[in-house]
């Protein structure tokens, strides 16, 4: 049983036994479900771009939907859990998402299935807000480290799934058939979540305080602003939008500054070495989402591979970056953040030139070692920025940084792929092609990769950027060992 202590400060006694292992398994089914989620439709786009009969700009909007509805939602989730239960808020998000992943199956048209994600992205953002803190509350302090690092390759596992089977199963049952499997993973974590998982304490004290909504309304304002100005820069209003976007953030940051008890608390940020180090974990998210969504259409237009060997040969990246996430966390603790984190933008660069320079018909083989490629620099960056970033704060906001890393990396993922579609289009408008091309043109194809290679010249630059923002987590170190400590 909980204390009273226990009770104010939203703890609860740790579990142990086949009740840990099995809340475990119900929470994590969330996590596991949203990541096969996040990266197993990208496989299906071409596949939806040929049924829609839509352009690149507009069919992103079936991805960038639901994680900019997740980047938006998701502080104020973690913030409700706290006030009326993280188990029930917890249970509500799968329910959403099951709901959500069924339109999507059902979705008779593109405007409904971009409706249903965005309805999806809601539960998304609601089982993204409270896993880690509900795993975290149901170990013992001296578990919660190796279960932290459980749910790290929960989600590897659900990326790595993902592409191999919405390749197998859209081209077996139709692309309706990756919102289905969401169905039996959700009733289980639904159930075993209601089953297993104990009623976490409400935070009395957080209920007492005022709620920041406005502060909520003004950050998805400028989340949303800035995704529909980067998505129409080919076009006049998308200055006007990402003009609209400074305002906001403008109008956004000064309610932070002034409400007692605001949605993001803002000193953070005045630490330099934290601000930078997130900044270039968005550059990272960026780097990562070009080629997750362009390749899919490049090995349909221009190899012509069948959807299923489409999902298969996206396996590599995930791969190594499993292999490689542990190489970069070791040389973290040895060498400090610096050395693992540029050798891995390094690696990007290389990566990046390789994509830029691809012919119509590459040979198969040479886009399994640049995605290869592409997991090795993951791997060597992700564990070094990750460390950046929670080492730049006092360990009181260990908490609070964790959850804004975890808006961060939504949020790169939808720049990402807005950045990348809208790439596309402003090649095509410089070259004279137009910013939609039909992609039933017999030309399209050579189109289509005169704007990827434009991608990922950009991604060069977006690398660049990564590196000069990636600083070491201390002012006076140098990239020492003490840089992980």
């Amino acid at each position: 049983m909980a204390t009273a202590s226990d009770k104010q400060s939203g703890r609860v006694t740790p579990l142990s036994g086949r009740s840990l292992w099995l809340s475990f398994a119900a929470a994590t089914t969330g996590t596991f479900m949203v990541n096969v989620d996040s990266s197993v439709v990208n496989v299906a786009l071409p596949v939806m771009q040929h049924q829609f009969s839509l352009s690149i700009n507009i069919l992103q909007w079936i991805v960038t939907a639901y994680l900019l509805v997740i980047t938006g939602v998701l502080p104020v989730m973690g913030q409700l859990a706290d006030r009326l239960g993280r188990r029930d808020v917890f249970i509500a998000g799968i329910a959403i998402f099951i709901t959500g992943s069924l339109f999507c199956a059902l979705s008779p048209s593109f405007g409904w299935l971009v409706s249903a994600r965005i309805f999806q992205g809601v539960g998304g953002a609601m089982i993204m807000a409270n896993v880690m803190a509900i795993v975290a509350l149901i170990f013992s302090p001296q578990e919660r480290g190796k279960a932290l690092g459980m749910i790290g390759s929960v989600v590897a596992a659900g990326t790595l799934a993902g592409p191999p089977l919405g390749g197998v199963l859209t081209a077996a049952f139709g692309w309706q058939s990756i919102f289905w499997i969401n169905i039996p993973f959700g009733l289980w974590g639904l159930w075993g979540s209601y089953r297993y998982l104990p009623r976490f304490p409400k935070d009395e004290i957080l209920r007492q305080q005022k709620f920041d909504w406005m502060g909520a309304l003004m950050f998805l304002v400028s989340t949303s602003l800035l995704q529909f100005g980067l998505a129409n820069l080919h076009r006049w209003y998308g200055y006007v939008l990402v003009a609209a976007t400074a305002a906001s953030l403008y109008l956004f940051v000064r309610i932070e500054s002034h409400v007692t008890h605001p949605l993001i608390p803002l000193r953070l940020f005045h630490v330099r070495p934290f601000s930078l180090n997130m900044l270039a974990g968005i550059f990272y998210w960026v780097l990562m989402m070009f080629p997750a969504f362009l390749i899919p259409f490049y090995l349909r237009d221009e190899l012509h591979l069948p959807v299923g060997l489409i999902g298969v040969s996206l396996f590599p990246q995930a791969l190594a970056m499993i292999l490689l996430s542990p190489v970069g966390g070791t040389l973290t603790d040895k060498r400090g953040v610096l050395v693992p984190a540029r050798a891995g933008l390094l690696m990007f660069a290389l990566v990046n030139l390789g994509m830029a320079l691809l012919p119509q018909h590459a040979p198969l083989w040479w886009i399994w070692i640049l995605l290869a490629g592409q997991g090795v620099a993951a791997g060597l960056f992700s564990s070094p920025n990750s460390t950046a970033i929670l080492n730049s704060v006092q360990k009181r906001d260990t908490g609070l940084a964790s959850s804004l890393m975890a808006t961060q990396r939504n949020l790169g993922r939808a720049i990402g792929v807005g950045l990348a579609t809208e790439i596309l289009a402003l090649v095509w408008v410089f070259s004279g092609i137009g910013a939609s091309p039909s992609h039933n043109n017999p030309h399209y194809p050579a189109w289509f990769l005169l704007g990827f290679h434009g991608v990922f010249w950009a991604a060069i630059g977006f690398t660049a950027l990564a590196f000069l923002t990636t600083v070491s987590p201390h002012p006076h170190s140098q990239g020492t060992p003490q840089d992980a400590k």
